[in-house]
């Protein structure tokens, strides 16, 4: 084998990248991530999803790329299944380590492990925008899904108007990816995401949109980008990322129901 000088990773001798490999390194520790589990995004899609009414009698959940489990311990109710699947083998030990069903798929190719019609609720929050096929995971999150269950289902905008600003400077800086943390030269995101894009997508995917949420936070945790105060409070006073979403909402929450 030889390796790739750019990304240090193996290449079969015919020049071709083994890419379930690099997926599996690449995921290895992403879900360990510190700004994963501690954003101003997080903790809204958790509150949306804890006191969402479609939560409040679900009797089963499955977390599709569920990180480091943040949500599903939030989701803890007595007798309700809790289960999550990750990338990493790391990512579901830890999760069964607490108490919860956790699988390792390759989201990219691989088949969720479950029966069809097996859970009363499903959660794909910002993972669809980190694979090559996001039409094939999404078949397989309707396949496991009850037919009266609900999909939740999350993805930044890359036309948000902070992008859209930056990209005039001659420069592509994602506000919604991490991976300019590291100074990483190539975004994290895979398939890019917005508004009229996703709800095409949802549909083709067979599913319906029951109700959206719009994404932009009271105030940036990032350090990255220190904007003051009174800038978040322009946008989230008047409610713009709600009145002009396409614009203005970093991120867009789905709950979404099966047509079929």
């Amino acid at each position: 084998m030889r390796y790739d000088a750019q990304r240090m990773t193996p290449k079969r001798k015919d020049g071709s990248a083994g890419m379930a490999e690099d997926r599996t390194d690449y995921y290895r520790d992403y879900w360990r991530s510190s700004k994963l589990g501690s954003s101003e995004h997080l903790r809204w899609k958790t509150q949306v999803t804890r006191e969402h009414a479609r939560l409040r009698d679900a009797r089963s959940v499955l977390d599709v790329g569920c990180g480091s489990g943040h949500l599903l311990e939030a989701l803890r109710v007595p007798g309700r299944r809790l289960c999550g699947v990750e990338m990493a083998e790391g990512a579901a030990q830890s999760l069964e380590s607490r108490g919860i069903e956790g699988h390792a798929v390759d989201l990219e190719s691989g088949a969720l492990p479950f029966g069809d019609g097996e859970f009363d609720v499903v959660v794909c929050y910002d993972v669809l925008e980190h694979v090559f096929a996001p039409s094939r995971l999404l078949h397989e999150i309707r396949r496991v899904l009850r037919r009266d269950g609900a999909a939740f289902l999350c993805v930044p905008n890359t036309l948000n108007l902070f992008n859209r600003l930056v990209f005039l400077t001659g420069r592509f800086v994602d506000i919604m990816d991490t991976s300019h943390e590291a100074d990483e030269m190539f975004s994290n995101h895979i398939r890019l995401f917005h508004k009229a894009l996703f709800e095409r997508f949802i549909e083709a995917g067979g599913f319906r949109v029951a109700e959206r949420h719009w994404y932009f936070p009271a105030r940036f945790s990032d350090t990255r980008y220190p904007l003051a105060p009174w800038l978040t409070r322009i946008i989230t006073l008047p409610r713009l990322h709600e009145l002009w979403p396409s614009a203005f909402a970093l991120g867009f929450l789905y709950v979404c129901e099966s047509t079929g």
